[in-house]
């Protein structure tokens, strides 16, 4: 997502851009979307190696800059420093330690954090993009120079500006939206219903976004009917951008309660659309300042999240003013103004070449 943003931009100011990824069932190969030059290889599996031929045989070195994803959506990171003579801008969301923890078997902790640091060596001479000065200061950990690494951060378009929703809904409904993955633990906001249920009685709780652990989201099911809550949890999936901005609408308040995030994009949705972010500390203050655009607690602590959520929802002055704040807040991930943060650096790095 923020790399497809970053190039809609930098086509935008009149550059020439190629965006290689993976193909799908019924995608054509090659086609141009908003100016951009689309095109699918392989699966993710195979990205890694179907990226380097195409680099190899369709003239890649005549490209000013690359600008690679290091480890993370790829699945098998694509190692393009092995290969591209160009200046390489790495885009970096996040070290995954806590996310292998959360998401996989033990078993596999250790190969994975392994790889993250081989990649991260091979990616160490590249400039690195860290979405929030947390991420900046924590990535020589896994061995980044510290000189390499800039800070951009993710950006919303800016009709979802244009869009806000004054000071969110009046109706006591809390939102989790996001891919329904494990480590995101949304299960922390199901557990924490009951006593928010018992201090605010019309609470309810919708859980959206996109299918992905298909036994999670059982367990999530199973788990809200165990804790007699069923009554007042929500399941949508599959939503156009149409139905995710009337949810945003119709929701009080927000719940990130992961255990770690690159930035969460989000956040600064909600807050586009004048919704306050409960978060929690695996979340980085980048995305929700504690008292001011959100509230943050100890990642983990259900007692925490639930005393945290019943604030925002019994406390109209304290909504009020998160809210307004979350609204000011937004504009400075707009898309036009972190877009052009972008393109200097990639400008800059042109001009070295």
């Amino acid at each position: 997502m923020t790399m497809w943003e970053n190039a809609r931009y930098l086509v935008s100011a009149g550059h020439d851009v190629t965006f290689v990824c993976s193909k799908y069932v019924g995608a054509r190969r090659n086609e141009i979307i908003d100016g951009i030059k689309v095109v699918r290889l392989g699966g993710l599996r195979s990205m890694w190696l179907l990226s380097f031929l195409y680099y190899l045989f369709r003239g890649g070195r005549s490209y000013d800059v690359v600008v690679t994803e290091g480890f993370g959506g790829s699945r098998i990171p694509r190692l393009v420093p092995l290969y591209a003579r160009q200046p390489i801008i790495t885009e970096w969301h996040q070290i995954h330690r806590e996310l292998f923890a959360t998401q996989y078997p033990a078993l596999l902790n250790g190969p994975l954090n392994l790889l993250e640091r081989i990649t991260a060596w091979v990616h160490r001479n590249t400039h690195i993009r860290a979405g929030t000065e947390e991420w900046r200061t924590a990535f020589p950990k896994i061995g980044f120079k510290p000189e390499n690494l800039f800070i951009v951060p993710i950006s919303i378009r800016d009709e979802w500006l244009s869009n806000q929703n004054g000071h969110g809904a009046s109706e006591p409904t809390i939102l989790w939206l996001g891919k329904l993955r494990r480590y995101k633990r949304p299960d922390h906001i199901v557990r924490a219903m009951p006593e928010v249920i018992r201090r605010v009685p019309a609470a309810r709780l919708t859980i959206a976004g996109r299918h992905d652990d298909l036994g999670y989201e059982r367990e999530l099911h199973e788990l809200a009917q165990k804790l007699g809550v069923d009554d007042h949890v929500d399941f949508r999936f599959g939503l156009s951008d149409a139905e995710k901005l009337e949810l945003f609408r119709s929701a009080r308040l927000l719940a990130l309660p992961s255990s770690v995030e690159g930035f969460g994009i989000v956040a600064i949705e909600a807050n586009a659309c004048g919704i306050p972010v409960v978060a929690s500390s695996g979340v980085p203050e980048g995305a929700v300042r504690d008292d001011f655009n959100g509230l943050r607690y100890r990642f983990g602590d259900i007692q925490a999240l639930g005393s945290a959520i019943v604030r925002l929802l019994d406390d109209p002055v304290l909504y009020a003013r998160l809210s307004t704040n979350s609204t000011s807040n937004a504009q400075r991930y707009r898309w036009s103004r972190v877009g052009a943060e972008f393109e200097s650096v990639v400008v800059q790095l042109a001009g070295q070449r």
